[in-house]
């Protein structure tokens, strides 16, 4: 015998077999808060991240022997026989400072 369920019909089995929860999920109040606690260092961590790279940081490129700086036109400037080159990333992003060493 073939049965026809109405979708309320459905619906109904599923809440029950869902602990009556839309997503199916069983957490204790606890669980949720730790969820939430969870969430907000996770936020907080990133923040502090994305702040970190958004600030002034001066970074080593050891093993860069030579540095070019290249436009529309072309290189600009080339220099040979660097070592110890930096390069720092300042004013949120809007200025780059490279510093170079000769050998």
């Amino acid at each position: 015998m073939n049965e026809e369920y109405t979708d309320e019909q459905i619906q109904e089995w599923n809440k029950e077999d869902m602990g009556n929860l839309p997503d199916g999920f069983f957490l204790s109040q606890q669980e949720i808060e730790e969820l939430r606690k969870s969430k907000k260092e996770l936020t907080e961590y990133a923040r502090e991240k994305l702040k970190a790279m958004n600030s002034d940081f001066l970074k080593d490129y050891p093993d860069v022997t030579r540095v070019e700086v290249i436009t529309n036109s072309g290189r600009e400037f080339v220099r040979y026989e660097c070592s110890n080159v930096q390069v720092s990333l300042q004013d949120n992003g809007r200025t780059i400072k490279v510093f170079l060493k000769s050998k």
